[in-house]
């Protein structure tokens, strides 16, 4: 049969010679389209409001079937917020043992909300760049693409997608592969649970060593045990593409609450993944930050104790591993700031201690007291991974620095120091930068040696006002 149908993106009338059904709906998903469209559309109901807006360039979704995962697949959908130009789908392959990588024949996929056109240039490429090949056997009985569609046909209609299955594959390839695809407009799909069949009490702590691995970008480990699509996530972390991203968690539990059954639970997860540079933290949670670090230092000041912190009452994003600075200032003028380095703890948690060492730990300041209190406004950064710069001299590593966005961190001689990317309010000349921050270190501004290392991070800053 020949098909034909104009893509969502617009552009020319595609046709199609061959459609591929979905098998597994009316069973892990609702075959009938207003039943299957109102599932999708609560879903995405319920995760509203989770980010600041920015569209992320990857997300994990849940696959399982939707009495058990669609609010968290909905989360994960609901996180994007603009229109991609395609969708790349990378499932597990959890019936068909395979080698490689394996897109289907078919020219797009008729699903119960419209039918979705295969992106068929795209498989070409991963062919000719030896990546990637065509095997339907590893698509006709595989639920981790299929269930994702749903959500790809309602949210934007008539939408490419790249459906890849992953067989026994090692992670540089399928990092390769998302770098071949990436073009800043593509969304990158990670269909994925996590632990399967563990006691409710097991479950909670693998899926939370999960979670601290896939937001530490930590893939050496990472694999089956603890989230079925392993390889696809680790692929996106360890992708080029990846490695220029940030994570934010949305959501994490488990099908004990729907099942009934805490013997042999499955969990699951959802995460989006944004650039660098973009602001992730919504304004309610921004304000949490700040409103609960500045309780830590009032608890500390008054009562002379730190605060007890119900960890419950934090929403998921605030859960995400990451590392904070806590800066304080009085009258303008800088009063503490102590900050972590690398992502070690929730970020609630980092905060809160945080600004506590900020207010009682900074050794250049004095400990903070009840008549400073009142006038001490607070900021926080959090940072994103740092990352190594390479460079022979110093007039090149000067040449790599970004000004005004890159917060740096100088080692050397035993030695460190760093700078947050709103130093350069201060500081704003590369140069004057870079002496500056060795200074800080407690080497001479003219320091230089062959041993000397830099690492760029970002920040993403909010204040009282």
């Amino acid at each position: 049969m020949r098909i034909e149908w104009r893509c969502f993106n617009g552009g020319e009338k595609i046709a199609m010679d061959s459609l591929r059904r979905l098998h597994f709906a009316g069973s892990f998903f609702p075959s009938d389209p207003a039943a299957l469209r109102t599932a999708v559309e609560q879903a995405l109901t319920g995760g509203a409001g989770q980010t600041a807006g920015v569209s992320p360039r990857a997300i994990v979704s849940a696959h399982a079937g939707y009495a058990y995962s669609v609010r968290y697949a909905g989360l994960s959908f609901a996180a994007v917020t603009g229109v991609p130009a395609r969708a790349v789908v990378l499932s597990p392959s959890h019936r068909h043992a395979f080698s490689g990588i394996a897109f289907p024949s078919q020219a797009g996929f008729d699903t119960p909300l419209g039918r979705l056109p295969i992106d068929r240039a795209a498989c070409a490429r991963l062919v000719s760049a030896g990546l990637a090949g065509e095997l339907d056997a590893a698509h006709d009985n595989e639920h981790g693409i299929e269930t994702q569609l749903p959500f790809i046909a309602c949210r934007w209609p008539g939408l490419p997608v790249v459906p890849l299955v992953l067989g026994d594959v090692p992670t540089s390839l399928v990092a390769a592969t998302i770098d071949r695809l990436d073009d800043g407009q593509t969304l990158f799909v990670l269909s994925s649970d996590l632990s399967h069949f563990l006691t409710d009490t097991a479950a909670r702590l693998r899926d939370a060593e999960t979670a601290r691995m896939i937001e530490r970008a930590e893939t050496t480990g990472l694999d089956g045990a603890h989230a079925c699509g392993a390889r696809g996530i680790a692929g996106w972390l360890a992708s080029k593409a990846g490695r220029a991203s940030r994570p934010l968690r949305l959501g994490l539990g488990n099908s004990a609450k729907t099942s009934g059954d805490r013997l042999r639970v499955v969990g699951y997860g959802a995460w989006a993944f944004f650039g660098l540079d973009d602001p992730i933290f919504s304004a309610s949670h921004r304000a949490t930050l700040l409103r609960v670090a500045r309780q830590a230092i009032d608890v500390r000041l008054t009562r002379d104790r730190s605060p007890g912190i119900a960890a419950e009452s934090f929403a998921p994003p605030l859960h995400t591993q990451a590392a904070s600075f806590v800066t304080l200032t009085l009258d303008g003028e800088l009063r503490g700031c102590i900050g972590s380095l690398a992502a070690h703890q929730p970020l609630f948690a980092d905060v809160i201690e945080n600004a506590q060492k900020a207010a009682f730990s900074d050794p250049r300041f004095s400990f903070l007291t009840l008549q400073e209190w009142p006038k001490t406004r607070l900021k926080i950064a959090v940072l994103t991974r740092a990352a190594p710069l390479a460079f022979g001299s110093e007039a090149e590593a000067l040449s790599l620095i970004v000004p005004g966005e890159d917060g740096l961190i100088l080692s050397a001689a035993g030695r460190r120091g760093l700078f947050l990317p709103m130093v350069w309010e201060q500081i704003p000349e590369p140069d004057a930068f870079l002496r500056s921050l060795k200074r800080k270190a407690g080497l001479p501004a003219d320091f230089w040696s062959a041993d000397l290392q830099l690492h760029r991070f970002r920040a993403e800053g909010f204040a009282e006002a």
